[in-house]
């Protein structure tokens, strides 16, 4: 009940300074041509998927899609469809196939390993659920998935993603989404208005961790995400390679694990040129999770992180309220990477420390809350040191930055940073390499002692 209850309290906040995307259609009325009703079979042993592909095939351009309200419709293998000027009115509820077995199958037998369930491209694509808490469900019953986690596993293998929308000039509203699988949403593509979000990827009582359900993955150009509440044991937002001008406002993130709002992992593949510029994230409220903000890049990538910016910010009981690294580790990846996750030294697993990702640009202003003091971390760590630690961390740092090198990081400022330890303890800011003369208005005392507001 209090998930649901969070849907309402969750309203639109007043913004100010973000970026606007320009350029997209506005309105969200019914198309002039035909309507297209998606058939259901009513039945989990049947497959809906090809009903939805007709459908698609026969509206495709200027039409609109209906699933009917309060249908069960099953989706059992994967759907792709292309749609322009298409309004899809999303009033049933979408169920993924129960047998993980048969979906690791599937993704199995993809190109790449890489499955989104869903896939949509176009242009001038309204995708519209329900404000109707008993329909307008997306089903993923990812608990069986979680459950089935070895121990000292990240994840069992050949998960699917949800959906992504590879769409330009596009809205999607009104998305409720219980117990995905793993990652639930990629946008790629520009000129996207994404508003009134609600992700439900929180483990039962005793049940297996929630690998990997991250919110939204962004790779898109001039992107609004607006109204969101996600539960879950990753990232709730993250902006990606090739992310830019994006807002995100007005957001509610919690447990079991969750790592709030990132920028990245960037720099994996050190031959690939990452950019993320024009980032906007203001009135998000963090409770339980192990980051309140993140920015996370590779020893020895390459790119640039340019004009970021981390307004209001309510944390409760998170571990690292305002953390960067770069000098990222990702526990759950077989592919070469610097091995140690920690702040300084350790065995860099072959990559050549010969780059960074430059990050240049960031704000972080008017944050207050507590740091969780008493049993920080969450229920992810599967290594020794944890994948999150932190060397001399001890529940009272409210703000944790590691640069690769004295010039990898400059013009950052933090304004009205109000984050204290449960234990009231003095609050420490942990810094490396966060050079003054690369940061002259920093705003903090990077002594690891108390914070000093200037």
């Amino acid at each position: 009940m209090l998930s649901l209850a969070i849907l309402s309290l969750i309203g639109p906040l007043a913004v100010s300074g973000a970026y606007t995307p320009q350029g997209r259609s506005t309105g969200l009325s019914s198309r002039d041509g035909q309507t297209c009703t998606i058939q259901s079979s009513g039945s989990n042993s049947t497959d809906d998927s090809p009903a939805f592909r007709d459908a698609a095939k026969q509206c495709a351009n200027g039409g609109t899609l209906l699933f009917q309200e309060g249908v069960d419709y099953y989706f059992n293998t994967p759907v792709n469809a292309t749609l322009n000027n298409v309004d899809i009115q999303f009033k049933g509820n979408i169920h993924l196939p129960q047998n993980v077995t048969y979906v690791q199958g599937i993704v199995n037998g993809s190109t790449g390993g890489n499955v989104w369930w869903i896939n949509l491209t176009g242009d001038n694509l309204n995708f519209t659920g329900t404000n109707n808490l008993s329909t307008g469900w997306v089903y993923g019953y990812g608990q069986q998935w979680w459950d089935a986690n070895p121990k000292n596993g990240s994840g069992i293998a050949s998960r699917p993603h949800l959906w992504r929308f590879n769409v330009t000039n596009s809205h999607i509203k009104n998305i409720k989404i219980r117990k995905p699988i793993a990652w639930v949403t990629t946008l790629n593509g520009r000129n996207i208005d994404v508003d009134n979000v609600f992700v439900d990827a929180a483990t039962t009582p005793g049940g297996g961790f929630p690998f990997n359900t991250d919110g939204f993955d962004v790779a898109a150009k001039n992107v609004r995400i607006n109204d969101f509440t996600i539960f879950n044991g990753d990232d709730a937002v993250t902006i990606n390679n090739g992310g830019e001008n994006v807002t995100v406002t007005n957001g509610f993130i919690g447990g079991p694990g969750c790592h709030g709002t990132s920028i990245g992992s960037l720099g994996q593949a050190q031959g690939v040129y990452n950019t993320v510029k024009n980032i906007w994230f203001e009135n998000i409220k963090v409770h339980g999770c192990v980051y309140g903000s993140r920015i996370k890049t590779y020893l020895g990538g390459q790119g640039i992180v340019q004009n970021v910016t981390f307004a209001n910010y309510d944390v409760s009981n998170t571990t690292f309220p305002i953390y960067l690294t770069q000098n990222y580790f990702n526990q759950g990846s077989s592919q070469t990477q610097n091995g140690a996750g920690v702040q300084e030294g350790g065995n860099f697993g072959g990559r050549v420390d010969n780059s960074s990702v430059i990050i240049e640009g960031v704000t972080y202003k008017n944050w207050r809350g507590d740091i969780n003091t008493y049993q920080p971390g969450d229920g992810s760590c599967v290594t020794d040191p944890c994948w999150y630690d932190v060397p001399g961390s001890d529940g009272t740092q409210a703000i944790v930055i590691g640069c690769s090198n004295s010039t990898a990081c400059s013009n950052f400022e933090f304004q009205n940073i109000q984050v204290i330890p449960q234990s009231y303890a003095e609050t420490k800011i942990n810094c490396t390499n966060l050079d003054q003369a690369s940061n002259p208005n920093l705003g903090i005392v990077c002594t690891n002692g108390t914070l000093v507001s200037t």
